[in-house]
């Protein structure tokens, strides 16, 4: 598990240093056009079965289109993640600036977006609905 966590990394790092970090698919798009949605980060638990709920309902209604039910799916499940992970930190670590920026965000809810977030950002929610239990 370790080595693949450190090859996930270096990977991520890699990555995050093309242009590809910061360009999503709704970029092509009238942003006018983009809907967005905003759950509570404790609207849904910790739990991948009831994040693929969750899911299905947005999906299925087409409240988020561009996206499957899974990766909108692994996006609720990695922000609750993170978030949890952040509020279980020594208060030392959570008041550094980009820990607090971080979690501030996540203080704001889950944002879903049409056609989903960036590239990098989709490949972490992948790699923590693989890693986080």
């Amino acid at each position: 598990m370790k080595i693949f966590m450190a090859t996930a990394a270096i990977l991520l790092t890699l990555l995050s240093l093309t242009g590809l970090k910061d360009h999503k698919a709704s970029d092509f798009i009238a942003h006018e056009a983009i809907a967005t949605l905003n759950i509570d980060i404790d609207a849904i638990g910790m739990d991948k079965e009831e994040c693929k709920d969750a899911a299905d309902s947005i999906v299925s209604t087409e409240t988020i289109i561009g996206m499957s039910k899974m990766a909108v799916a692994k996006e609720i499940y990695a922000h609750i993640a993170i978030h949890n992970i952040i509020e279980s930190l020594p208060n030392a670590i959570k008041n550094l600036s980009i820990v607090n920026r971080i979690n501030n965000s996540t203080l704001n809810g889950i944002d879903l977006e049409d056609y989903g977030d960036t590239f990098l950002r989709r490949i972490a929610y992948d790699v923590i609905w693989v890693v986080v239990r």
